[in-house]
C-alpha cells in the first residue's frame, strides 16, 4: 500500500496530462473526414494546390514552385500549403483526401496541448494550474474546431505559442539556445498567416524594449534574436518587399517570389481600427458569422470563461504597470504584449472571423488561467470549494458541447453553397459507374475547386474556368438558367438552384432524377 502511494504521488501528474492529451486527440480525430460536414472553398484551393505541387512542382495556376500559393484573387500562406504537399508525396502516396488535409490542423492542435499546457507550469510553477490549462485545451470548442478545420492561418496559433514559450524559458534560464529558438520559431510564424508580417514586429519591438528596460536582455542579445528572425523569414521579407515597392519576380532557395499572388497589403488601413478591435474581442469571445471554428451557446471558450479572461487581463495589466514602475520583468507582460500587438494588427487589417485572430487563443489561456489563479487567492479559505464546482460546471458544458458537436452540429444547411461544398461526391461517383454520358454539368457555381480537390487533374489541364476535358467527357462548373439541357448530359444540381431547375421544366423534355440529401441527378433515357 505504501508502494501504490508513492507511485500515484509520483506519476499523478503525468498520468492526468497522458489522459487529457489522450481525450484531446480523440475530440481531434474522431469523424475527422466527415466532420464538419462541407468542405470550405479555401480548403479546396489549398489542398489542390497542395496536391498540384506535390505532382508538378506548380500551384494550380501554374506558378512554378511559388512562395506564397495563388488562391482565387489572393493567395495563402506557404506552411500549410508545402505542409500538405509533403504528406500527399510521403503518407498520402500520391493522394488527396479530407482526412489528410487535415492533418496538418491536427498535429498543430496536439503540439499546441503541451506547448500551453508548459507554458502555464513554468509561468505558474505550480503543477494544478498546467493540468488546468491541459482539460482547457483539450475540451475547449475553438481548440477543438480549429483542429478540424484547414485553414492556412490556423498554423498561427500553434507556432507563435511555441515562439513565446521559448522566450519564457529564456527569461527564466538567460540561456542563448531558448533565445535562438525562440527567433526561429516566431520566424517560422510569418510563413503560417499574413497577418504575422504585421503581429510579430509589433510584438517584437514592444516587447525588445520592455526586456529592455526591465534588464532582462541586453542590446547584443536583441540583435542577435532579431537577426534569427530575419534570417529565418527572410523569404517573407523579401515578399513583403516585393509587394511594398513592386519589385519584379524574385527568385530564391528554389522558391518564385512574385508580389502577384497576393493583395494582402491592400487591407491595411486605420478608418475603422477601434471598430475593428471591438468586434474582434467580441466575436473571439462568444463566436462570429462563421461556424467551423464557433458556434452560438458554446462560444470559442465556452460563456463561463468570459469573465475570468476579463479578470486575467485586468491582473496582467496591473502586473504590467507595477513592473513598469518598480523596473521587475513579469511574465504576465509577454502575454499582455503578443495580445495588445494583435489587436494593433486587427485594427489595421480588419476582423470579421475568428479565425483571423486565432493567436489570441494562447492569450486567452493565459488570462483565463490568470482569472481563476486571482479567485482561488481571493477565496483562500473557500478555493477548494470553488474549483470543484468550477470544474463540475466546465465538465458540464464540455459534455454537453460535445455532444452537440458529435450528435447535432452540421453546416450543410447554413451554408451558402459557392463557400461550401455540400459533398456531391457520391453523385458523381454514382453518376460514373451507372450512366454514360458525353457532358456533365456539376453545379459548383463555377467553383471548380471542390471538384478538383475530390478528382485532381493536371493544373495545365485545367486552365479553363468553366469546363474540363479528361479525353472521354466533357465537365461544366456551372449551372443556371441559361444552360443549355441536352438528353446527352447528366446534370448534378443542388437542391435549392431553382433557376435551372426553372429552365429544366421549360425545356419540355422528359429526365430522370436521383435524390440525395443536398442534389438531384438529373439524366434522360
Amino acid at each position: 500500500m505504501k508502494d501504490l502511494k508513492s507511485l500515484v504521488k509520483k506519476y499523478w501528474y503525468s498520468a492526468a496530462i497522458l489522459l487529457l492529451f489522450l481525450i484531446a486527440v480523440f475530440l481531434r480525430v474522431y469523424r475527422l473526414e466527415s466532420l464538419p460536414d462541407v468542405l470550405h472553398i479555401d480548403e479546396a484551393g489549398l489542398g489542390y494546390n497542395a496536391w498540384c505541387l506535390a505532382h508538378y512542382g506548380t500551384d494550380r495556376y501554374l506558378n512554378v514552385r511559388p512562395f506564397y500559393p495563388q488562391n482565387f484573387y489572393g493567395g495563402q500562406s506557404p506552411l500549410y500549403t508545402y505542409l500538405l504537399a509533403l504528406l500527399i508525396r510521403t503518407i498520402g502516396q500520391g493522394n488527396l483526401s479530407l482526412t489528410l488535409l487535415k492533418i496538418p490542423a491536427v498535429l498543430a492542435s496536439l503540439l499546441l496541448f503541451f506547448v500551453g499546457t508548459k507554458s502555464i507550469r513554468l509561468v505558474f510553477d505550480d503543477q494544478k494550474w498546467s493540468i488546468a490549462a491541459a482539460f482547457l485545451l483539450a475540451v475547449c470548442p475553438y481548440y477543438i474546431m480549429s483542429a478540424r478545420f484547414a485553414l492556412d492561418c490556423n498554423l498561427m496559433l500553434c507556432c507563435s505559442a511555441v515562439a513565446l514559450l521559448f522566450l519564457i524559458r529564456f527569461t527564466q534560464t538567460k540561456t542563448l539556445r531558448n533565445l535562438i529558438l525562440s527567433g526561429v520559431f516566431f520566424g517560422i510564424t510569418m510563413y503560417s498567416y499574413a497577418l504575422s508580417y504585421f503581429l510579430i514586429p509589433i510584438f517584437l519591438i514592444c516587447i525588445s524594449l520592455y526586456l529592455l528596460y526591465t534588464k532582462e536582455i541586453s542590446f547584443r542579445r536583441v540583435l542577435l534574436w532579431a537577426a534569427c528572425v530575419c534570417i529565418t523569414a527572410l523569404p517573407v521579407i523579401l515578399f513583403v518587399c516585393s509587394l511594398l515597392f513592386h519589385w519584379e519576380t524574385i527568385h530564391f532557395l528554389g522558391l518564385t517570389i512574385s508580389p502577384i499572388a497576393s493583395e494582402r497589403m491592400s487591407d491595411v488601413g486605420v478608418t475603422s481600427f477601434w471598430e475593428n478591435i471591438k468586434d474582434i474581442i467580441k466575436i473571439t469571445l462568444t463566436c462570429g458569422s462563421y461556424r467551423l471554428d464557433a458556434v452560438p451557446k458554446f462560444y470559442t471558450l465556452y460563456p463561463l470563461s468570459i469573465p475570468f479572461i476579463v479578470l486575467g487581463f485586468i491582473g496582467a495589466v496591473y502586473s504590467f504597470l507595477v513592473s513598469l514602475y518598480k523596473r521587475t520583468f513579469q511574465a504576465d507582460s509577454i502575454y499582455l504584449l503578443f495580445f495588445l500587438s494583435g489587436l494593433i494588427t486587427i485594427g489595421l487589417s480588419g476582423s470579421g472571423y475568428v479565425y483571423r485572430a486565432n493567436s489570441f487563443f494562447i492569450c486567452y489561456l493565459f488570462f483565463l488561467i490568470k482569472g481563476l489563479f486571482l479567485c482561488c487567492h481571493f477565496l483562500s479559505s473557500y478555493h477548494t470549494g470553488f474549483m470543484l464546482l468550477l470544474s463540475a460546471g466546465y465538465l458540464l458544458w464540455s459534455i454537453s458541447f460535445c455532444s452537440f458537436y458529435f450528435r447535432v452540429y452540421t453546416m450543410t444547411d447554413v451554408c451558402p453553397n459557392y463557400l461550401y461544398s455540400i459533398s456531391f461526391r457520391e453523385c458523381v461517383d454514382d453518376v460514373n459507374l451507372n450512366l454514360d454520358y458525353a457532358d456533365l454539368y456539376v453545379d459548383l457555381v463555377n467553383m471548380k475547386e471542390f471538384f478538383f480537390f475530390y478528382y485532381p487533374a493536371s493544373p495545365y489541364d485545367t486552365q479553363d474556368d468553366e469546363t474540363f476535358t479528361d479525353g472521354i467527357h466533357t465537365y461544366h462548373f456551372l449551372t443556371d438558367y441559361s444552360t443549355e439541357i441536352s438528353p446527352s448530359s447528366v446534370y448534378v444540381v443542388y437542391k435549392k438552384n431553382n433557376e435551372f431547375l426553372q429552365n429544366l421544366s421549360e425545356s419540355g423534355l422528359a429526365y430522370q432524377t436521383w435524390e440525395y440529401p443536398y442534389y438531384y441527378v438529373i439524366y434522360f433515357e
